[in-house]
């Protein structure tokens, strides 16, 4: 038996699920204990015993840690499941194998969004638009002018506002025609749900750490000393030699983002008629 404590944050529990997918298929352990704060991602997954609460006084792995092993600078650059699975490792003494994140979605949260996208007529891009920290945020009129501009070939669903489940927004993502998202939940989530044209929009974070295969990352160089900083709200990211310069806010910038305010929403327009032309070919 082994009890296993999953990160707080939802991007990095959608990450830990590689943890779970590599204990069970290693077949070393005949009771897995999850212990998890946001269970509706992995609820169902079989195999398991979730918990959600910590209502033991030890665990066998607590991947709350692994942001201590810094994954924004450590070389080799590895995405943050892979971090994670080193954890297990290392603290269990066992080998697993590499498996990507994987959310499995309820016969409900699938019927959710296949219905709801039927209401549109013209294929659905989803957007996320709001991320916890200010440092990952995209300016609103870059992302009005982008939608604007695409409005006549394609609808939007902007998930950070539409008051969907967390399954229920990843249904959507899985059955949309694209996304367009900022590093936060849904990089992790759709690709744990196999989403389809999947655009990341980031600048403070490190595209091989936060990306997975398939999506398309636009990223563009800015004059900030710290980019890319990691500068996540719950760990610093950045590289210790800059750590004094944050002075306890996510960008030493302040309010005026330099590296994200380098994407131009003509680059990603660009980019979302290519993924058309592929489809059409």
């Amino acid at each position: 038996m082994i009890n296993i404590r999953l990160p707080d944050s939802l991007g990095c529990t959608v990450a830990s699920t590689s943890v779970i997918s590599g204990l069970l298929k290693s077949e070393y352990f005949d009771e897995i204990h999850i212990f998890a704060k946001h269970c509706e991602l992995v609820s169902h997954i079989s195999g398991i015993i979730l918990h959600s609460s910590d209502d033991v006084n030890y665990f066998d792995v607590d991947l709350r840690h692994y942001t201590a092993r810094r994954p924004h600078n450590s070389k080799p650059y590895r995405a943050s499941y892979v971090h994670m699975l080193e954890m297990a490792e290392e603290a269990l003494g066992v080998k697993l194998p590499i498996t990507p994140p994987c959310i499995i979605l309820s016969e409900a949260d699938n019927s959710f969004a296949i219905r709801k996208l039927s209401e549109f007529r013209k294929p659905v891009i989803w957007i996320q638009t709001k991320t916890t920290t200010s440092n990952r945020n995209w300016d609103s009129e870059q992302w009005d002018k982008l939608t604007e501009n695409l409005s006549g070939s394609f609808d939007f669903i902007d998930l950070s506002h539409a008051g969907y489940s967390l399954c229920q927004s990843l249904a959507i993502t899985k059955y949309s025609f694209a996304g367009i998202c900022l590093d936060s939940f849904l990089v992790h989530g759709s690709a744990a749900v196999g989403a389809r044209n999947v655009v990341v929009l980031a600048g403070s974070s490190r595209g091989e750490c936060i990306t997975y295969p398939g999506q398309v990352l636009i990223y563009e160089n800015s004059e900030c000393i710290a980019q890319p900083c990691g500068m996540h709200g719950y760990y610093p990211g950045c590289k210790k030699e800059h750590e004094h310069l944050f002075s306890g806010s996510n960008c030493i910038h302040g309010t005026s983002v330099v590296c994200m305010g380098k994407i131009n929403s003509d680059t990603i327009e660009a980019k979302v008629w290519s993924l058309l032309r592929q489809v059409v070919q």
